[in-house]
């Protein structure tokens, strides 16, 4: 008695379940906007703070040009004052007046050394913006394929919602009919249960990444929009050593690195020049009680107690550590470059495999266990792990898709620009 009560208790909870999220699965999707991957990326370009971050880098860097090229500024001093003649004394009193004007004199090779090495600070913040545009473009398109991914998942849980509702029905009628014992229909409905929670799991992952996604657009994109488009494809056109040569010639973490190796060494440069003092140039008028002057000067340090000995040091410190950064990033890029291709081509070979057959295959044993629970020749259990093998399949299938893209979407990163045209 107690065991009837408790399938029909459970029976009557799997109902309950089953009306309340297969509305929801039946609620049409709000139409909201639809983006493409392309125009993600312009608004994740035009919109994301980190390209204006790298921005004010750059201005701050092309001020400090600016600041090289300037010339030290003149300086010009005036004093006056009441004097009287007192030897002999003759009673005359007058306003005494001095004005002196200096203007220092930088060493050339001091003043060539700055400006180089300002002009290379220039130059590797404008890598910089490239390279955080770059970083921004792979992770908005590996976003966009999270997105992508999560879709394919809650579409293929609302198929195989869609399915168990068709096995359920079949089943309910064959043990109305007597045909099947009554705990078959409670089996069905919580197998109905659990492909109805992997539809509600499968959704709030879908809400999430649209929140990172938009996060990327600094919000651009809205609370309410939809994303198409495919992911990506593999071409038997990728050879490693043409890639190897394109990024080392042209990655913005090359280049960015080499104008830093370049600071480095004017800095160091620069350094070695300032031994050489810096000689000011002066010129005044004096005007006392019996005596009218105009003088000229000539002032020029001594380096004796210092002679930059720690600079030079420091400066050749930081050019040893920027030669051994640009070494670095060259055997990182050559390195991820390999690896992604790898990746690519294994993600491309498991897609091959299951667009041969592997689909299909598990597709047509879902539809012949079907037919066969139908005319009673095969059991509920069959028809559940049919189901279950298709839809891991179909999983697997979209996984490696996804792995190949974001494979591909590494390789572009590393390699410095898209791919195809």
């Amino acid at each position: 008695m107690w065991c009837k009560r408790i399938l029909w208790l459970i029976a009557f909870c799997s109902l309950s379940w089953d009306s309340r999220v297969a509305a929801e699965v039946a609620t049409p999707p709000s139409m909201g906007t639809t983006y493409t991957l392309q125009k993600i990326l312009d608004l994740a370009i035009k919109h994301n703070p980190l390209l204006k971050e790298t921005q004010g880098i750059l201005e701050q860097k092309e001020g400090g040009m600016l600041s090289a090229s300037a010339y030290p500024n003149p300086t010009l001093s005036f004093q006056s004052g009441e004097g009287t003649v007192r030897d002999p004394s003759v009673g005359i009193s007058i306003t005494e007046r001095y004005v002196t004007l200096s203007q220092p004199l930088e060493w050339p090779g001091k003043r060539a050394a700055r400006q180089q090495a300002a002009q290379a600070g220039v130059d590797s913040a404008l890598s910089s913006k490239e390279e955080a545009k770059l970083n921004l473009i792979a992770t908005t398109k590996k976003a966009f394929y999270d997105l992508l991914l999560a879709e394919r998942h809650a579409e293929t849980a609302i198929q195989n919602v869609q399915t168990m509702m068709e096995v359920r029905e079949a089943v309910i009628r064959r043990v109305d009919a007597g045909e099947a014992p009554p705990f078959e229909a409670v089996k069905v409905k919580v197998e109905s249960m659990k492909v109805q929670k992997e539809v509600a799991r499968a959704k709030g992952v879908v809400q999430a990444l649209q929140a990172s996604l938009n996060s990327l657009t600094a919000g651009a994109l809205g609370s309410d929009f939809t994303v198409q488009g495919a992911f990506a494809s593999w071409q038997d056109d990728i050879q490693l050593h043409l890639l190897s040569e394109e990024t080392l010639a042209a990655h913005p973490m090359m280049t960015k690195w080499q104008h830093l190796v370049e600071e480095a060494k004017q800095s160091h440069r620069q350094e070695q020049q300032a031994r050489i003092p810096n000689i000011t140039l002066s010129g005044g008028y004096q005007r006392d009680a019996g005596r009218e002057a105009y003088v000229a000067g000539l002032s020029i340090p001594f380096p004796v107690w210092n002679q930059r000995q720690g600079d030079i040091a420091r400066a050749k410190g930081i050019l040893r550590e920027r030669e051994a950064g640009l070494l670095r990033t060259k055997h990182e890029l050559l390195k991820g470059i390999t690896q992604q291709i790898q990746l690519s081509q294994a993600a491309a070979a498991q897609i091959a495999t299951y667009e041969k057959g592997l689909l299909k295959q598990a597709e047509e044993a879902l539809r012949i266990a079907q037919v066969s629970f139908k005319y009673g020749e095969a059991g509920l259990l069959d028809v559940l792990d049919a189901q279950r093998v298709l839809r891991q399949t179909q999983l697997d299938y979209a996984q490696a898709k996804y792995d190949l893209s974001i494979a591909l979407t590494e390789l572009e990163r590393f390699q410095g620009s898209p791919l195809y045209p």
